[in-house]
């Protein structure tokens, strides 16, 4: 037995934050290994990201050199080691007969995926109801994000098709909709009985208000304010007057009418108006109650589910006819192919010695069941993972799946015990803050640093808001604390040389919860100095990005003077806008050498692939040396590389997806406009990040993010996010977790839970309520993964400006609620109580209006770049494809013998139209007299004619009958290759056989009727073809039969005989 003691059998190893997770199975595998349990190329190993595979690899590499076994970490190279959408490619291609799909899938990109589920929309049936009325099921425009109402529905679909698919083959079963719909009614709960009688009396509340106000009770009012509700509290009463009708489908006027405006303390209505708008308001209270907002809600629900099946019905279709494989197919159509076809299944797993899959609790149903097949029977298995990281549920991830399984075999837990990353004192906190967001689920970790010097722990009360104008803002403050702590040289421990030593940038990492948030953080960062990294948008507004898009639409029309114009104002060695508008208006602006370079590229572009012709255009344009002196250079050459990236992408996508979509031919301007067309993508305009994760910067990332990286210090933001599940939302539940070993048991047990919204939030509430314990537990994983990437710092940003919650509502409604209610945080002098533990901490208390610190940055270094930017030297080219008459032969056209065959044809016989038909005619009487009777119809040639062409053949025939030459075959086709490897595919008109050889005669119709004419290159090329297709026959000779002169010129092999390698 090994040191782990599982050298068969199932392991599950939960591995808290810095847990060494990753070091747990280089280890175990290299125990396996060396002990010869395990081979190293029979190792199946499955992670989330290809960084994390590529890591993984290296670590067993590594692992296994240190052990001295050098041949064994060679192996490695052979393992498959990946992440699991790769295995499901995998499989996919290596059983591809068996899975009945095609033999080379081409991988669907997003913009392909979202045109073929746009088209399959546009034909479902199932949602006209909503397309009917978008607005009355909560649809509507965002103008600021450029969504159209059309854009919010599809986007809702997308997300429920996502969904689904994540079930499986579950996922398109009709039976999800009814128990959808029967826990709607179920928690919605016991509705009117008559909201006919509600409706009326709310009509007559109304009413009643306009006899008496029919100006909407604005004669004692003066103020602003309060005039403006007023005035639209009438034009409401007068809505409903003049249409009664809208009470019964929009809600959202019931919601408006339950607050209205009534008087205050510095604000009077007229005698007379409260009494009356009570009276609606108590009349439309009814709706909480109403039915008819639960009766929207589920044929929303209902039209939603129908649509997606439809939808994926039609998608999957369209994709199968286009031999085309998304992301999703690899995994839902690789688990179809394990549970459905043991031998495939079997021959998998006699391939394999063991399985390790990493961060097993963000599988989503579909994936769990997919490694499940082949975890449960692989001889030894080993999962890695930590249900308390559990954060990718947006994703589709449950992790109650992992959790079942863990509980279902509780002798194979190994949970970790000790951590590696961070010091004592940070541990000291972790260990507090888990056992109080987690409870007895929490494995209490044992810190193996050392301590260092310094606060562990900061506490920055900020008591000012995010909405503050008079006072700063939370942003303000980290900003000014980091910029604090670089300036002044705050000591941290190196991870790699374990050096004290100063903070640089790179060593602060700040966690906030959304993109938006992020960006306002960078802003005051970069005000004080500092460098920042984060992932931002600005992709296609960058310079570089604008110029090679104005040189190439030159290049490809140089009448675009608007691109002319750009390029030279924008691009390297600008001109003014006056000086490059003076030489339009003077006829002189396309004389200017940059232009004139470009415009001479104008005919060769067209022929060129995009890629090839972005290239061109670049260098033609200086364009990358311009990107490498920008004062953003790495980004410069980042984004160029991105739009080169993009032009590849364009010639890789289908062509019928891309004419579907409007966009004919692959040319420059074609490629712009697809640009173009994408630029509403989300994250389209994201820009690359250059440095990977070496720039010297403070970087900002989210919370999600943040998972599995760790920095010196960490400052954790943004607890004031809201956690709530959102309306409209909609997950799973699985009710056969019990039977986790029969995963087709379990997805056949799931459910969706859907979050409706509704105008009245006491309807609303009920159902975030029905999810709290989802999206609590969602929170505790978020809030643990924050809190745990400090090696040796952690700064909170304690959101002190929250209001206190209402006793009447004393539920959680964003992190810092989690957090306060699962650890009770107390702050001390010089400590941080959580959970009965007091942790030492520095607490600042911070002022109303911050200070500014600025950082000097030190330059950034570029990577050196030795000697001077020359064009590469130019390659001769050769063509990959030849016709058999381009093949170059070194012998000189040999003499022919001739042979007649019948008198010449009058000239109107034989037409390059015809010779076609004629080669039919010929090959039908000389090998299948059968089908003479449909050559007619088959040729379109006369009777006449057929009769000229009948007596040619026989004479040839009998002529090669005489000859010895008894088999005939005819119109064989060939390929050859030149010592170039350039391809040379032919047709053989005819090759007659006998004892002693072959003759191989080639048919032309018209021509000079003497001699080989200029067909000896095609000849001798057929020779050579022979002699490699038909080695066992001896070629005799090669002849032009010259059908319309009848004549046959034959060269005999003997006298004029090439050397082999002279046709190829």
């Amino acid at each position: 037995m090994g040191e782990f003691g599982s050298d068969r059998g199932l392991v599950i190893v939960p591995a808290g934050a810095g847990a060494g997770k990753t070091h747990r199975i280089k280890t175990q595998l290299s125990d396996w290994v060396k002990r010869k349990v395990v081979r190293p190329e029979r190792i199946l190993a499955v992670t989330f990201t290809e960084s994390a595979a590529g890591e993984l690899r290296e670590r067993i590499r590594a692992g296994l050199l240190a052990d001295g076994l050098v041949a064994e970490a060679m192996a490695v190279e052979r393992a498959y080691v990946s992440t699991i959408h790769g295995l499901g490619l995998r499989l996919l291609t290596e059983h591809a007969l068996a899975a009945g799909a095609s033999l080379q899938p081409r991988h669907l990109g997003d913009a392909e995926r979202d045109l073929l589920i746009r088209q399959a929309l546009a034909h479902a049936r199932s949602l006209d109801p909503i397309k009917a009325e978008p607005e009355r099921f909560g649809y509507q425009a965002n103008w600021q994000k450029g969504e159209t109402v059309e854009d919010s529905l599809r986007a809702r679909v997308l997300s429920m098709i996502d969904l689904l698919r994540g079930l499986g083959d579950k996922g398109r079963d009709p039976g999800l909709i009814a128990p959808a719909l029967t826990r709607l009614d179920r928690i919605y709960g016991e509705v009117l009985a008559d909201p006919a009688a509600s409706r009326d009396a709310l009509v007559v509340a109304v009413r009643a208000m306009l006899s008496s106000f029919a100006q909407g009770g604005m004669a004692t009012v003066t103020a602003k304010g309060p005039r403006e509700t007023l005035d639209k509290n009438a034009a409401l009463f007068r809505s409903v007057e003049r249409e009664p009708a809208l009470l019964d489908r929009d809600w959202g006027i019931w919601q408006s009418l339950r607050s209205l405006f009534i008087s205050n303390s510095r604000t009077k209505t007229p005698e007379g108006y409260d009494e009356l708008a009570s009276a609606i308001m108590q009349a439309a209270d009814a709706l909480p109650a109403h039915p008819g907002p639960l009766t929207d809600g589920k044929l929303h629900l209902r039209c939603l589910i129908a649509c997606a099946q439809e939808v994926m019905e039609a998608y999957e279709a369209r994709k199968k006819a286009l031999g085309l494989i998304d992301f999703a197919d690899m995994i839902a159509g690789a688990e179809r192919l394990l549970r459905t076809d043991p031998a495939v299944r079997q021959a998998v797993l006699d391939e394999i010695d063991c399985v390790i899959i990493d961060e097993f609790q963000d599988t989503n149903p579909v994936q769990f069941a997919l490694l499940w097949q082949l975890g449960a029977k692989a001889p030894r298995t080993l999962l890695v993972g930590d249900v308390k990281q559990s954060i990718m549920g947006f994703q589709g991830a449950d992790s109650r799946l992992s959790q079942a399984l863990a509980a279902a075999n509780p002798e194979a837990t190994q949970p970790l015990d000790r951590n590696w990353r961070s010091t004592p004192a940070v541990m000291e906190f972790i260990n507090a803050m888990g056992t109080g967001l987690f409870g007895v689920g929490y494995n209490t970790l044992a810190p193996t640093r050392d301590p260092v010097a310094g606060p562990a722990l900061e506490v920055l009360n900020v008591v000012k808001g995010r909405g503050t104008k008079n006072f700063s803002k939370p942003q303000e403050h980290i900003a000014e604390r980091i910029a604090r702590i670089l300036k002044t040289g705050e000591w941290i421990t190196d991870r790699h040389t374990k050096a004290t030593r100063c903070a640089r940038p790179s060593d602060v990492a700040l966690l906030v919860c959304r993109h938006a948030t992020a960006a306002r953080y960078a802003e005051e960062l970069r005000a004080r100095g500092v460098p920042v990294r984060i992932a931002e948008d600005g992709w296609a507004a960058s310079p570089v990005v604008q110029a090679a898009r104005a040189a190439l639409s030159y290049a490809a029309n140089p009448a675009d003077i608007h691109s002319g114009l750009f390029l030279r104002t924008l691009g390297p060695n600008p001109l003014s806008l006056q000086a490059a508008m003076a030489a339009q208006i003077d006829g002189q602006l396309a004389d200017d050498p940059v232009l004139m370079r470009l415009a001479a590229l104008s005919d060769r572009l067209a022929r060129l692939p995009v890629s090839t012709a972005l290239d061109v255009v670049l260098d033609a344009a200086s364009l990358r040396l311009w990107a490498a002196r920008l004062p953003d250079a790495a980004e410069a050459r980042a984004d160029l590389l991105r739009l080169e990236a993009e032009a590849g992408e364009f010639e890789a996508a289908h062509r019928d997806l891309k004419a579907a979509s409007g966009f004919h031919g692959e040319t420059a301007k074609v490629f712009l406009g697809w640009l173009d067309a994408r630029a509403a993508d989300r994250d389209f305009d994201r820009r690359p990040d250059p440095s990977g994760n070496s720039a010297e910067a403070v970087e900002i990332v989210t919370w999600h993010a943040s998972k599995g990286r760790e920095w010196p210090i960490t400052v954790v933001a943004e607890f004031d996010h809201g956690i709530e599940e959102w309306p409209g939302s909609t997950a799973t539940r699985f009710d056969a977790l019990d039977k986790i070993d029969d995963m087709a048991a379990v997805l056949a047990s799931s459910a969706l839970i859907h979050t409706p919204g509704f105008a009245a939030p006491e309807a609303g509430r009920r159902f975030i309520e029905d999810r709290r314990e989802a999206f609590e537990t969602n929170a505790k994983n978020l809030l643990y993964v924050a809190l745990t990437r400090a090696r040796d710092r952690l700064l909170l940003e304690w959101p002190e400006f929250l209001k206190e919650r209402d006793e009447d509502a004393p539920e959680a409604k964003c992190l810092f609620h989690v957090f306060t209610d699962a650890c009770a945080p107390q702050i001390g002098d010089g400590m941080l109580r959580i959970g009965g533990l007091n942790c030492p901490a520095v607490i600042t208390q911070l002022p109303e209006q911050v200070s500014f610190t600025e950082y000097l940055a030190e330059p950034g270094r570029d990577a050196p770049r030795f000697g001077s930017a020359v064009p590469l030297l130019s390659t001769p080219t050769s063509p990959w494809r030849l016709q058999p008459s381009q093949a170059i032969t070194a012998k000189p056209t040999p003499e022919t013998r001739g042979i007649s065959l019948g008198a010449p044809w009058p000239s109107t016989i034989s037409t390059a139209a015809r010779g076609t038909a004629l080669h039919l005619a010929i090959r039908t009487y000389l090998t299948r007299s059968d089908l003479i009777e449909a050559l007619p119809a088959a040729t379109g040639l006369d009777e006449a004619t057929l009769a000229l062409v009948a007596e040619r053949a026989n004479a040839l025939k009998t002529w090669l009958s005489d000859d010895g030459y008894t088999g005939l075959q005819c119109e064989i086709p060939v390929l050859g290759h030149t010592s170039e490897g350039a391809e040379i595919p032919g047709m053989i008109d005819l090759l007659a056989i006998g004892p002693k050889g072959c003759l191989l005669i080639d048919h032309k119709s018209g021509g000079a009727g003497l001699g080989l004419g200029p067909y000896w290159q095609q000849l001798s090329a057929y020779a050579g073809l022979v002699r490699d297709v038909f080695p066992s026959y001896e070629l005799n000779g090669l002849a032009v039969l010259w059908v319309d002169h009848g004549r046959l010129d034959l060269v005999d092999m003997a006298s004029a005989r090439a050397p082999k390698g002279d046709a190829l």
